[in-house]
C-alpha cells in the first residue's frame, strides 16, 4: 500500500507550467535518455476563447497531450504490468485453438521475438516493446503447452467394470456417503483398454470408511467427463483433463477393502506418495475433529475453510451464499490466507514489541513476515493444495518477500508478478473464473485506494483537531471510517468481479454489498482468527473453546445469507457473448493499470462490451438446446423451456436455465400411445400413428412436448416439427413426417433421404451439445406431411437451422477420447 500511496501522491508533471520545465530527461529502460516535453493539459487540450485553434494545431496539441501522458505512464513500469496479460493471453488463445499449435512454431516464434526485442531495445522502443510481448505470448502458450502433455487420460464412454486401486483422499457429506478419489490400478469385467489413471468414486451404501491409501475394489459405474452443456459454456472435460482425473461416478454396492499390492515405483515416488497420503491423513483427521465440536452447516463450513473439504454443506445454504455474493468464503482464497497470515503476522509484531530490548535488536517486521509465510506454507499443505489455494499462496508469498526486501507489499508490480508465476506454475487457471476474479478483484482494489489515498494529505493536517475530540467520538470516528472502507472494499470488488461472474454463472448478486458490509466483519474479526487459534491448539486438545466461537459466527454468517437472500437481489443475465467479455474485460485492465487521462478509453472499451451484451448486438437466442447424450431436448419459447422430460437432470437443464435468463420449466404433455378401449396386455411396438398422434397433439399446443412414454416425444416450436425419440425403428417414419429429428442411441446413419435434420447419439458424441436457431421456419400446420400419398417430399420447404456445436472440430488432448473406438482401440480421427 506505501508504494500504492507514493504513486498517486507523487506531482503529475503534466500539471507543471511548459515555461518552468520545457522537457524532463526520462530513461527508457536501457541507459538511453528520451527528451519528453511537458505541458499544462490547459494549453495542450484547450485554446483560449475566439483563438480559432485550427484543426492541424488541435491534433497537434492533442498528440503532445498523450505524448506527456504516455511518458508518464512509462515512467511508472507500464510495460511490466501488462507482461501477465500477454502471457495470459498465449496460454487462453493456446486453449482455445481448435487443433494443438505446433510447438516448433511456437519455440521459433519465442526466438525471433527475442532477438527482435534485444536488438531493437536501444533505438526503436516500440518495435522492442512488440517483440517482448509477442515473446510473452509464445511463452504463455509453451507453458500451456506443457502442462497439456501432463493432463490426464479421459475415459472414452460410460461402462460398467469391477475396479481395484488406491485410495488417495476420501470426503464426507451430509447425508453420510463417503466419495472416495482412488488411484486405478486395474479393471475387469470388462477390462478398459484404455483406462484413466484416477478416478473419482461415491460410494452410497453404509460401510466402514476405507482409509487413505488402503486397497480398494468393488463394482462400479464409471461415466466420462462431460463436454461443455451448451456451445460457449464451461468445459468440465478440460478442468477433468487438467485436474487428472480421468472419470467419475458411483459403486453399485459398498466397497471393500484388499490386500494391498506393492507399487513398481521409484524410492522418491513412494516417499512422495507417503507424505502425500499423510498429509491427506491430518487434513480428514482436522475435518472429523471440526465436525464433532460444530454440527450442520457452521461445521462444514468450517472443516472447507479449514481444509477445503466442502461436502458437507447443505444445498440451501450452498444457494443462498452464492446468491448472495459470500460464496467466496468457501473457498480457501488470498482472503482466508490473508486473515489466517496476516494474524499470526500482527500477532507476532506486537507480541515482540512488548520487549524493547528485543524489538531494538532484532528486526520484528521480518521475523513477523517469516512467521507469516511459514503460516501460509503450511496452510497450503494442510488445505490440500487446490488450484485457487496455490493462486492465493503465490500472492501472498509475493507480497511477503516484498517485506523482507524492505519494499512495499501491496502494488500493482507484486499483483503482475504473483500473476506471472502463476501462469509459470498453472497456465489453464487463466481461463478460470477463480483465476480472472481474484486477480480482478485484488487489482481494482489496489488502484482504487492508490486513487483515493490522496485525501490522506487533507486527513493529515486535521489530525490536530481530531487530537481535542474525545475518546468517544474518535471511537466513533474509526468505526465509522472502518465500515466506509469495508464498504468500498466490497463495491469495487463487486464491480471488478461482477463482469467474469456474469460470463461464467450468468448471474450477479444485487444484493452482495449488503450481505458482504453484514457478514464480512464476522469473518474477519471473529471466524478466521478464532480458526487459525482453533488449529494451533488442536495438537494440544484444546481447540474446543476457539471452535465454538468459530461455530458462533458462521451461524450469524449463515444467518446473514439466508435474510438477504429471502430479500431477493439475485439478478440472472443470460449468456453473455465472448465478444463482450472480451472488449469489457480490455477497458477494466486499461481502467486499473493506467493512472493518467489516458485511462479513460477503458470506460469506452467497457461500453463496447456492454453494448455488445444487449440483445440487439448479442445475437438471437438458440431456440434449441440438445445434450451432448441426445436424451434431453429443449424449445427456449416465451413461457419458458419446455423439455421432453417430467424431471430433467439438473446439472444440466440448470445451467440451461441459467443461461437463458432464469426460463420457468415447462413439463412434456402426456398422450396416450393407444386408443381408447384397448385391451389390457403387453405395450405394442412404436409404429408410425404414434407420430402421427404426438403430431397433431403439438400442432394445437406449440412450444410443449408431447410425450407417448419415455422416449417419444414430438412438438411444433418456431414453424418446426421436431422428433426426440430411442427407437431406431421410428427413425424412417420421423424423417419422413418432421424437420428436426434427435435420437438418443447410436446410429450409422448422418442424414434424412427426406432432407430432415438427423442429430444422432453418434454424431453428437463429436459435436458435443447443440443450441439451434430456426433462420425460416417453415408453416407447420399448413405444409402437407410426407408419407401420407398426397405430396411430394421435393414439395417440402425444409427450415433453415443454424446449429452451433460445442466441440465441432476441436481436437485436443481433452476431447480425444470422443474419437476413440474401443472396439478396435483405434482412433476415427476426421479427415
Amino acid at each position: 500500500m506505501t508504494q500504492a500511496k507514493r504513486e498517486t501522491c507523487e506531482p503529475d508533471p503534466t500539471a507543471m507550467p511548459a515555461a518552468e520545465s520545457p522537457s524532463v530527461l526520462l530513461d527508457d529502460g536501457t541507459g538511453a535518455s528520451l527528451p519528453v516535453p511537458r505541458r499544462s493539459p490547459r494549453l495542450t487540450t484547450q485554446a483560449p476563447a475566439g483563438s480559432g485553434l485550427a484543426p492541424g494545431a488541435a491534433l497537434s496539441s492533442w498528440r503532445m497531450a498523450a505524448a506527456s501522458a504516455l511518458a508518464v505512464e512509462k515512467d511508472r513500469g507500464l510495460a511490466f504490468l501488462f507482461l501477465p496479460v500477454a502471457m495470459g493471453a498465449g496460454a487462453g488463445l493456446f486453449y482455445m485453438s481448435p487443433a494443438n499449435p505446433a510447438l516448433l512454431f511456437l519455440v521459433a516464434a519465442l526466438l525471433a521475438a527475442l532477438l527482435v526485442a534485444s536488438f531493437a531495445r536501444r533505438h526503436h522502443r516500440g518495435a522492442a516493446l512488440v517483440a517482448g510481448y509477442t515473446a510473452a505470448i509464445c511463452i504463455g502458450a509453451l507453458a500451456a503447452a506443457l502442462e497439456t502433455s501432463r493432463g490426464a487420460i479421459l475415459l472414452d464412454s460410460d461402462v460398467t467394470t469391477t475396479i481395484s486401486g488406491t485410495v488417495e483422499a476420501r470426503e464426507f457429506d451430509a447425508a453420510g456417503r463417503v466419495r472416495y478419489l482412488i488411484r486405478l490400478n486395474a479393471t475387469s469385467g470388462p477390462e478398459i483398454r484404455r483406462p484413466p489413471s484416477r478416478v473419482r468414486l461415491t460410494a452410497r451404501s453404509p460401510h466402514d470408511a476405507i482409509a487413505v491409501g488402503a486397497a480398494i475394489s468393488g463394482r462400479a459405474r464409471l461415466t466420462a467427463p462431460s463436454g461443455p452443456v451448451m456451445p460457449g459454456g464451461y468445459d468440465f472435460a478440460f478442468r477433468a483433463f487438467v485436474d487428472g482425473i480421468g472419470a467419475h461416478g458411483y459403486f453399485f454396492r459398498a466397497p471393500e477393502q484388499t490386500e494391498q499390492q506393492p507399487e513398481q515405483a521409484s524410492a522418491m515416488a513412494r516417499l512422495f506418495q507417503a507424505f502425500s497420503d499423510g498429509l491427506r491423513q491430518i487434513r480428514e483427521r482436522i475435518s472429523k475433529r471440526i465436525r464433532t465440536v460444530l454440527q450442520g452447516d457452521p461445521g462444514a463450513i468450517a472443516a472447507a475453510l479449514a481444509v477445503s473439504d466442502r461436502r458437507g454443506i447443505s444445498a440451501p445454504t450452498v444457494e443462498a451464499l452464492r446468491a448472495t455474493g459470500l460464496a467466496h468464503i468457501l473457498a480457501i482464497s488470498g482472503l482466508h490466507m490473508a486473515l489466517a497470515a496476516g494474524t499470526l503476522y500482527i500477532g507476532i509484531r506486537k507480541g515482540l514489541a512488548l520487549f524493547p530490548g528485543l524489538a531494538e535488536a532484532w528486526p520484528v517486521k521480518k521475523l513477523a513476515a517469516s512467521g507469516a509465510m511459514m503460516t501460509a506454507t503450511a496452510y497450503l499443505l494442510i488445505s490440500g493444495g487446490s488450484v485457487s489455494t496455490q493462486r492465493a499462496w503465490v500472492m501472498l508469498t509475493v507480497m511477503l518477500v516484498a517485506v523482507l526486501a524492505d519494499r512495499a507489499a501491496l502494488t500493482m508490480r507484486n499483483v503482475a508478478l504473483a500473476a506471472i508465476v502463476i501462469i509459470l506454475v498453472s497456465p489453464s487457471a487463466v481461463v478460470g473464473p477463480g483465476f480472472q476474479m481474484s486477480f480482478a478483484a485484488t487489482a481494482a482494489l489496489i488502484a482504487a485506494y492508490a486513487a483515493l489515498s490522496g485525501r490522506a494529505r487533507k486527513a493529515r493536517s486535521a489530525q490536530s483537531m481530531t487530537r481535542t475530540r474525545s475518546r468517544l467520538v474518535r471511537g466513533l470516528i474509526f468505526a465509522l471510517k472502518a465500515l466506509l472502507g469495508l464498504a468500498i472494499t466490497s463495491l469495487v470488488a463487486g464491480l471488478a468481479t461482477g463482469l467474469f461472474s456474469a460470463h461464467h454463472f450468468h448471474r450477479l448478486a444485487g444484493a452482495g454489498l449488503l450481505a458482504n458490509l453484514l457478514a464480512m466483519p464476522l469473518v474477519t474479526l471473529v471466524v478466521m482468527p478464532a480458526g487459525l487459534v482453533a488449529m494451533l491448539l488442536m495438537p494440544l486438545g484444546l481447540d474446543v473453546w476457539p471452535l465454538l466461537v468459530m461455530g458462533q459466527g458462521l451461524e450469524s454468517v449463515v444467518a446473514v445469507a439466508n435474510g438477504v437472500h429471502a430479500l431477493g437481489g439475485d439478478v440472472n443475465v443470460g449468456r453473455m457473448p465472448l465478444p463482450a467479455t472480451l472488449a469489457a474485460g480490455a477497458g477494466f485492465v486499461i481502467l486499473v493499470f493506467l493512472r493518467s487521462w489516458l485511462r479513460l478509453a477503458g470506460l469506452v472499451m467497457i461500453g463496447l462490451g456492454l453494448a455488445l451484451a444487449t440483445p440487439p448486438l448479442a445475437g438471437q437466442p438458440p431456440d434449441i438446446l440438445v445434450s451432448e447424450k441426445g436424451n434431453l431436448v429443449a424449445l427456449a419459447g416465451p413461457s419458458g423451456l419446455a423439455s421432453n422430460a417430467a424431471r430433467p437432470p439438473s446439472f444440466v437443464f440448470g445451467q440451461w436455465q441459467t443461461a437463458l435468463r432464469g426460463a420457468a420449466h415447462l413439463p412434456p404433455v402426456a398422450v396416450r400411445a393407444a386408443t381408447p378401449g384397448q385391451a389390457a396386455g403387453p405395450a405394442p411396438l412404436p409404429n408410425a400413428g404414434i407420430l402421427d398422434r404426438l403430431i397433431s397433439s403439438a400442432e394445437l399446443q406449440t412450444s410443449r412436448f408431447h410425450c407417448a412414454g419415455r422416449g417419444i416425444c414430438a412438438a411444433v416450436h418456431s414453424g418446426v416439427r421436431i422428433v426426440a425419440i430411442d427407437q431406431a425403428a421410428l427413425i424412417g417414419a420421423a424423417c419422413d413426417r418432421t424437420d428436426l429429428v434427435v435420437i438418443s442411441i447410436p446410429v450409422y446413419l448422418d442424414a434424412c433421404r427426406s432432407g430432415a435434420t438427423l442429430v444422432t447419439a453418434r454424431t453428437l458424441r463429436r459435436t458435443g451439445s447443440l443450441a439451434i436457431t430456426v433462420k425460416d421456419g417453415a408453416a407447420a400446420n399448413g405444409d402437407p406431411i410426407p408419407g401420407e400419398g398426397n405430396t411430394s417430399e421435393d414439395s417440402i420447404r425444409r427450415p433453415d437451422f443454424q446449429i452451433e456445436a460445442a466441440l465441432k472440430g476441436v481436437i485436443r488432448p481433452w476431447t480425444m477420447q470422443r474419437y476413440y473406438d474401443w472396439r478396435t482401440g483405434t482412433f476415427d480421427l476426421p479427415d
